[in-house]
């Protein structure tokens, strides 16, 4: 080989794990796979039949992300840019979220003008009326919300009630983002949740099917630290690659032969918002555990036994070592572990609730499915951050 094709091929062929997106591959498609176990007898079979499908569409939601803007912040939320950074600062309902944190402006014929909402009283600008919570959530949640998910620059619609005084009527609405750049999970699982119900009563196989796997998914990533803070990486605090270290690393040196699967079966979820906020809260709150141990740990070991090169599908990737990625795994005591049982758990406790909710439809006579699901993802010309996480 001359020193130029050595010279590319060492150039293009050293590839970080930083590459990785999200538990890994790996991991979204065991999680999945497991789940299948948690179901009771009479989807067991339904669930055993399409095991496969649940387990290879698992990653779906990771391959759009590039794809579609708004995507990426159905993968996780940064607590610390909402209220004191507890899930008691979100919203119920994701209008009330969306309204609370983007920007919504009445565009009239010489101006534009914010509107907001707050105890009872619309202001459009610096003129006020009094409205009652429930006939302007029924108004924001059919005209606005829908509309600027179907990426619409302008909403044509009406005011849902007459302001007095001089002033010049709305002739069409805009909203200013600056929400979706921080994250939406725990309101897109409940969206999930619902769509696998409805999907459920009708019957509706493939799409029954599609929507499990992905919904496993946004679950899994639910379960993760990294996924509820705004230093995603370690990019804050000088400890990028962190996230890949954490959910991608270990599970695939460590999963296999250490991790105890058995979960047990799946649980009927009863408060539907509060199941979901619960898996961000447990995950947040272990946040400086994942980065202080790992930061700690750095310190202490040389830095020749920190990093190590593999050959991967014919490529050498840099990668944690794996004595180093033990220790890391060992001084987190069972952390990463308990994270992947309770997402495997949670992804066949969100299944079953669907089912339940649509009346237990039998589904015994419902063959596996071998079909690609349709991409029910929607974009939007406004760009995020960009962030990988």
């Amino acid at each position: 080989m001359s020193r130029r094709s050595l010279f590319l091929v060492s150039f293009i062929a050293v590839i970080s794990i930083s590459s990785y997106v999200v538990w890994g591959f790996y991991a979204h498609r065991e999680i999945n796979r497991l789940a299948v176990f948690t179901m009771p007898s009479e989807l067991a079979g339904f669930y055993k039949r399409n095991q496969i499908y649940v387990s290879t569409h698992a990653v779906d939601p990771d391959k759009r992300r590039y794809a579609a803007a708004l995507e990426g912040p159905r993968h996780y939320i940064d607590m610390e840019r909402f209220g004191d950074g507890t899930v008691d600062a979100l919203p119920l309902e994701f209008w009330e979220f969306h309204d609370k944190f983007t920007g919504l402006y009445c565009i009239t014929a010489t101006d534009s003008l914010e509107v907001s909402f707050a105890e009872g009283v619309i202001k459009v600008g610096e003129q006020t009326a009094k409205l009652k919570k429930n006939d302007y959530k029924f108004w924001y949640s059919k005209e606005i919300f829908p509309s600027y998910r179907q990426e619409l620059d302008t909403i044509n619609t009406a005011l849902p009630v007459k302001i007095r005084g001089d002033f010049n009527p709305c002739l069409r609405f805009s909203v200013f983002d600056t929400m979706m750049q921080h994250g939406v999970i725990p309101y897109h699982m409940e969206d999930m949740l619902r769509w696998l119900t409805l999907a459920f009563k009708k019957r509706d196989t493939k799409r029954i099917l599609q929507l499990s796997a992905e919904l496993g998914h946004y679950i899994g990533d639910a379960t993760v630290p990294l996924h509820t803070t705004t230093n995603y990486n370690g990019q804050e605090t000088g400890q990028r690659g962190i996230h890949a270290f954490w959910e991608s690393r270990i599970p695939e040196l460590f999963a296999e032969a250490e991790f105890d699967m058995l979960v047990g079966k799946a649980n009927y979820i009863v408060d539907k918002p509060a199941f979901f906020r619960e898996l961000i809260r447990t995950s947040h709150e272990r946040v400086d555990s994942v980065l202080l141990i790992e930061a700690d740990l750095r310190l202490e070991m040389p830095e020749s036994e920190q990093e190590c090169y593999e050959e991967r599908l014919g490529r050498i990737v840099r990668v944690p070592c794996t004595a180093f990625t033990r220790a890391y795994y060992n001084r987190l005591d069972g952390m990463v572990e308990d994270r992947f049982r309770l997402a495997i758990n949670s992804v066949g406790s969100a299944w079953y609730t669907a089912w339940v909710d649509a009346g237990r439809p039998s589904m015994d006579g419902d063959l596996a499915v071998k079909v690609e699901p349709k991409d029910t993802t929607y974009s939007r010309k406004a760009g995020l951050d960009g962030r990988d996480h």
